[in-house]
């Protein structure tokens, strides 16, 4: 009977030895599988990434799952921006494109229509015009469920100049051209001027009022020398802000001297406006994001989106208007 046993036991212990050894080249497989997955996941990634084109990925409702890095040399924003606001997408397609363009993204979503492209302009972060061209292509899993759409947009802002060159002009349209093309020029590098001072000034509110807000969380869980030390900080951080304060009125001047008329003319048609409500206008006219407003009024962004929709309410726009759009033809 023990031999019996005996032979019994050495019979399963061989086979959990060949059940192990099964599993372990399952393991290895599986290793092998993942690795080659891993590798092949970062090389798509990479060329995802370093696309010329601005790709990017919208789920069945119209909302962004994905977006490549292209997107800031196409606008001037980052990927992160477009996420953080929804509406961004939206504020920077020119005015007279705006229903063109969403029409076109509710069909591609809907499928009433395949496999087409469209043409439209967009302002970028600087307030430069630029044609494009969008294709969309549906996107399924493996199983058949749709997935949304697979957008990719390119700059044929040089392609449309070119086309517009072929005519002939005469020596004085070409020098009024040259001429008109200065004076843009000139502006549009005034206006960068601008809207980069502000961005500096907004980031650095951003990143004083992030260290004040969590050294004043802190102080009170420290023990006494360091949270006196702690606290000195924190109103040389506040005496710093109350010196530094952003001068509007300065800056009024140099933006009426870019956009002449730009606030009697607001000012004419909504006498309702607040020195406040001008003020966001202005950032808006410029194309600042509702986080650099913010951080320039010094609000929240949630405040700042308000204030946004008060204008609307103010100015009595459609729904169907762009706020930015409208405030740059005023």
């Amino acid at each position: 009977m023990n031999n019996e046993a005996a032979s019994n036991s050495n019979i399963r212990i061989a086979e959990l030895e060949k059940q192990v050894s099964a599993m372990n080249e399952q393991i290895h497989f599986l290793e092998s599988e993942n690795n080659f997955v891993r590798e092949e996941k970062e090389k798509y990634q990479l060329i995802a990434d370093y696309a010329l084109d601005w790709e990017f990925w919208i789920d069945p409702k119209g909302a962004f799952i994905w977006i490549s890095p292209a997107c800031i040399d196409i606008t001037g924003y980052t990927a992160n921006e477009f996420f953080q606001d929804s509406s961004l997408f939206n504020e920077i397609i020119f005015g007279d494109d705006l229903n063109r363009f969403r029409k076109f993204i509710h069909d591609s979503i809907s499928f009433m229509q395949v496999g087409q492209f469209i043409e439209f302009r967009l302002l970028t972060r600087t307030k430069q015009l630029r044609w494009c061209e969008m294709n969309s292509r549906a996107i399924f899993d493996r199983m058949g469920s749709y997935l949304g759409q697979r957008g990719s947009i390119r700059d044929i802002t040089r392609l449309k100049t070119a086309l517009g060159q072929i005519t002939k002009m005469s020596e004085s349209q070409v020098w009024e051209t040259k001429t008109n093309q200065k004076y843009r020029d000139e502006l549009a590098g005034k206006d960068r001027e601008m809207i980069s001072t502000l961005i500096r000034i907004a980031q650095k509110n951003e990143i004083v009022l992030y260290l004040r807000k969590n050294l004043s969380v802190i102080q009170s869980t420290l023990p006494d020398p360091i949270r006196n030390k702690v606290k000195e900080m924190v109103l040389k951080i506040d005496e710093h802000q109350r010196r530094q304060v952003f001068n509007w009125e300065d800056f009024k001047l140099h933006f009426e001297k870019v956009h002449q008329g730009f606030f009697e003319r607001l000012k004419g048609s909504y006498p309702d406006l607040t020195a406040k409500d001008q003020r966001i206008c202005a950032y808006i006219h410029l194309g600042l994001t509702t986080k650099d407003i913010a951080s320039l009024v010094n609000i929240t962004p949630e405040s700042a989106e308000i204030g946004r929709i008060r204008l609307r309410k103010k100015m009595k726009l459609e729904r169907s208007q762009n706020l930015a759009t409208f405030l740059l033809q005023i």
